[in-house]
């Protein structure tokens, strides 16, 4: 029989998993890991906190109806328009990212139908749903919080919005392009599964008397292999296109993407480690271990660890690069005020390597290279961000 964790059982369970991933490299075992390494899945469960807050309104407040007309529209309306010379949309979208960051117009956004007003009803509070501000990509400079995605400073290095010290240390590792190609594969790939994947959604009451909804979403292709074939095909013809890259170049860039992902001593920790080698900010994906229900933790949330669970995060360990991640962030947040769903490389460095309440695993150590564990920093952060347009565009 399954069971939840308590922390006396994670405890238990990072020390078995510590030895499980140790067995693991050790061996350097080829695997079978598309089923773990799944953007999809990703993308669907923080689709479904959207979805979920929608339909949960409809049935709980007056508003709420207008809500989900309203958002539903916006849905639809957004994937019409990039399903509109689709690759070219996405190549427009590339090239605002490289050098501008997110930012809301401060404009309510026009709906092209009134919102419904029910007999009733007493007032336009009791009813009225905001339509919300639009966003749109902007050079606009905002240097006030690194961790907000309107965060905005030029930078050697397209499609990166980050601090001066951490755009040196990526020139001075001579990781710049190593950024660059995996972002745009992370956006791609981003981009593809939530604007070319048909969507289905089902949604459940539990409770006819006071309804909690449940929401989950099924993906259905419209051929297949879609996705597997174009990818490849858009990623060299961007690269190709736009950062002048020759043909051979490029399908050798896609290739070594690929062997990173899929077939590196990383790849066979996160699968030890029952990790999505692509990242979901606020949910949790249930994974089993030794008849445990093992939840890996979103970045959102191991962010908050960070700033309030020392423990947790680091366990005994008092000094050091993981250490002094954990102090700038907290120092960061107590002393500046900065906070947000955006999260750097040392950050998620410590994210990746983490086991909850003992210390982070060396990858050193383990010989996994930290070139393909900034790669996958990169990808993840292209994903983000096409996340962050898509929901900001929508809900």
């Amino acid at each position: 029989m399954k069971k939840y964790l308590f922390e006396e059982d994670r405890k238990k369970l990072s020390k078995k998993s510590k030895i499980i991933i140790e067995e693991a490299i050790k061996k350097n075992k080829k695997i079978k890991i598309t089923k773990y390494f799944d953007i999809w899945s990703s993308i669907a469960i923080e689709a479904q906190r959207y979805f979920w807050s929608m339909y949960y309104c409809e049935r709980a407040k007056p508003w709420g109806y207008n809500r989900v007309k309203n958002s539903l529209y916006l849905y639809n309306k957004f994937i019409e328009d990039n399903l509109k010379n689709p690759d070219q949309n996405l190549y427009n979208l590339l090239n605002l990212s490289s050098n501008k960051s997110l930012k809301s117009t401060g404009k309510e956004r026009k709906i092209p139908f009134k919102q419904k007003v029910f007999p009733d009803e007493m007032n336009k509070d009791d009813w009225y749903y905001p339509p919300g501000n639009d966003v749109y990509y902007s050079n606009t400079i905002n240097e006030k919080n690194p961790y907000s995605v309107s965060y905005y400073r030029k930078t050697k290095i397209p499609f990166f919005k980050g601090l001066k010290d951490q755009e040196k240390f990526i020139i001075d590792k001579k990781w710049r392009d190593l950024y660059v190609y995996g972002f745009i594969y992370g956006y791609i790939l981003s981009w593809q599964n939530f604007v070319i994947v048909n969507w289905s959604v089902k949604k459940k009451d539990d409770d006819k008397n006071f309804p909690d909804t449940n929401i989950k979403l099924t993906k259905v292709f419209v051929k297949k292999n879609l996705l597997d074939e174009d990818t490849k095909k858009i990623f060299l013809n961007y690269t190709n296109k736009y950062l002048k890259i020759e043909k051979d170049k490029s399908e050798k860039i896609f290739s070594d993407i690929l062997a990173s992902i899929y077939d590196s001593k990383l790849s066979i920790y996160l699968n030890a480690k029952k990790e999505n080698y692509f990242t979901f900010r606020e949910r949790e994906i249930s994974r089993t271990i030794s008849e445990h229900f093992y939840e890996q933790v979103g970045t959102s949330e191991f962010l908050e660890d960070v700033l309030f669970k020392k423990d947790k995060t680091l366990g005994t360990l008092k000094e050091g690069r993981y250490y002094n991640t954990v102090l700038n962030s907290r120092f960061d947040d107590r002393k500046k005020g900065l906070k947000g769903s955006v999260y750097n490389y040392e950050q998620f460095l410590l994210y990746t390597m983490y086991l909850e309440y003992i210390s982070p695993l060396d990858f050193s150590k383990l010989k996994i290279n930290e070139s393909d564990i900034f790669l996958r920093f990169a990808i993840n952060r292209g994903k983000d961000e096409f996340l962050d347009y898509a929901f900001n565009k929508i809900f």
